[in-house]
């Protein structure tokens, strides 16, 4: 990862800019608690395993048919996998369910949606699957012992518990049924040699674009700094978000190989080493705010799913705490409000739902604050007067929704119709002002929301570089805005 370069770059200072509102599905735990099965040792490695049997709707005897085709994402193969938990399924080598055998061979070939159900010692050899390693372990790879009948045993990969990769949190059906649970790298002792495999089949989500970060401030009033500042000149950033803390540092994280860092700038203004906050390598967005006690959330995107570590004012990062377990999130942001409660949005099927964290640390219940079904990016930011703005964004569009001190969701209004808009973040201004970044062709445009008026402005240009595909907004409590852009 490489946070160390420092340099300033010149850009041109200053878009056209939905509705909708939505909340987090699933149940809030800490990482290897509730809702983790912690079976016996009778629970563990395989009860026998059926033969070769071809899936429902298959070709009778056609191994050929074993392989996914033509492809199966990752999100899928945990998909599928989930979807086996927690309904009763009892072990049994010669039945099955929904086509596929229910050992733990045909439960990975369900998740994996092979045309047949094969068994551990079939998939290597059939050209399913092959031999990869540790170090390259991503959802939907396997742990894989090999050997036949009972001695075989096989467990599906879906993330690393921390960054010391001695634990993951694994998929597997044993004689005492389905389990998710964490599993000891690379399986617990006693059942044998298992090595990392991979589906040969299984492909990446959509291509994600990797670029540098750079940072580009406007002091309270204006104008916008006539250059940016590189912060990371890596060229392997996803993903950015930030967040201003209220002893006036800001806090950028940067998205790299699933992997989450964070770099420090000063209230003097200098720009500190990035640290690695978050090792799991699974990670697919992230997002992060600010409470007024001087703490810092920041929310991690997995398999769906979303995490929430936090930063003491002392500089301790804490362990992760799962606060949704919906499995089908695509996007998240948060904003903290000035009364301590930590707001969480989350995009699921296209609708927005929004979850609370009380100022006592509290998690509460998720609400759909949008069920508009169309949502592809969202951000939020707050206002000094206990105001929420959500922000959605829509066919290209930008729609925002405002929750009142109150509680009370607003209806939707739509600020930008260029229709061209590809993604968006936004902050609040100790003056009230809410800020909105919207990129549209490469370029960060900037619309802003009056607090004296509520009256949106046009957009002004912020950065016309043309390849920009990410942004980040924040503010300090110097009424200074931020505005970072990955590209």
């Amino acid at each position: 990862m490489s946070f160390s370069m420092l340099k300033t770059r010149g850009r041109l200072a200053a878009v056209g800019l939905a509705v909708v509102a939505a909340g987090l599905l699933g149940s809030v735990q800490t990482a290897g608690a509730a809702g983790v099965s912690t079976t016996a040792d009778s629970g563990h490695g395989s009860s026998g395993q059926g033969p070769v049997t071809p899936a429902a709707g298959s070709t009778s005897g056609a191994l050929a048919a074993a392989v996914a085709s033509p492809a199966i994402t990752r999100t899928e193969v945990i998909s599928r996998a989930k979807s086996w938990v927690g309904i009763g399924l009892n072990y049994d080598q010669g039945g099955e369910y929904q086509g596929w055998r229910t050992d733990c061979s045909g439960y990975v070939s369900m998740a994996w949606n092979l045309g047949s159900s094969l068994t551990t010692n079939t998939f290597i050899p059939e050209g399913v699957a092959e031999w990869s390693t540790k170090d390259s372990l991503l959802a939907g790879d396997v742990l894989l012992n090999d050997d036949t009948g009972n001695s075989g045993h096989v467990a599906i990969f879906s993330s690393w518990t921390d960054s010391s990769h001695t634990q993951y949190m694994g998929y597997e059906f044993t004689g005492s049924g389905v389990h998710y649970r964490p599993i000891p790298y690379p399986y617990f002792s006693g059942y044998g040699t298992f090595k990392p495999a991979r589906l040969k089949s299984i492909v990446g989500e959509t291509s994600r674009p990797a670029g540098r970060v750079w940072d580009r401030s406007r002091p309270d009033g204006g104008p916008w700094d006539s250059t940016a500042t590189l912060i990371d000149a890596g060229g392997a950033v996803n993903a950015v978000s930030a967040a201003g803390l209220p002893n006036g540092t800001t806090h950028v994280q940067a998205l790299v190989n699933g992997e989450i860092w964070d770099r420090a700038r000063s209230a003097s203004g200098t720009w500190g080493n990035s640290a690695r906050i978050d090792a799991n390598g699974n990670i697919t967005d992230v997002a992060a705010a600010a409470l007024p006690d001087g703490t810092l959330h920041v929310q991690a995107l997995v398999n769906g799913e979303i995490w929430d570590r936090t930063r003491a004012t002392n500089g301790t990062w804490s362990n992760s705490t799962k606060i949704d377990a919906g499995g089908a999130i695509t996007d998240i942001a948060s904003s903290a409000l000035a009364d301590g409660t930590l707001h969480v949005q989350a995009v699921v099927n296209g609708e927005i739902w929004n979850r609370t964290r009380s100022a006592a640390g509290t998690w509460g219940g998720s609400s759909r604050i949008d069920a508009g079904g169309a949502i592809t990016d969202l951000s939020s930011a707050a206002g000094p007067d206990g105001t929420l703005h959500v922000l959605a964004l829509v066919n290209g569009e930008i729609w925002d929704r405002t929750r009142s001190e109150a509680g009370t969701w607003g209806a939707s209004t739509k600020i930008d119709a260029g229709g061209a808009v590809k993604q968006l973040s936004a902050a609040g201004l100790p003056n009230g002002d809410i800020h909105v970044e919207a990129v549209v062709n490469g370029d960060v445009w900037d619309r802003v929301r009056k607090g004296t008026t509520g009256n949106w402005s046009v957009s002004s240009l912020v950065d016309n570089n043309g390849s920009i595909f990410g942004t980040y907004a924040t503010a300090t409590p110097n009424g200074t805005l931020h505005v970072g852009t990955n590209a």
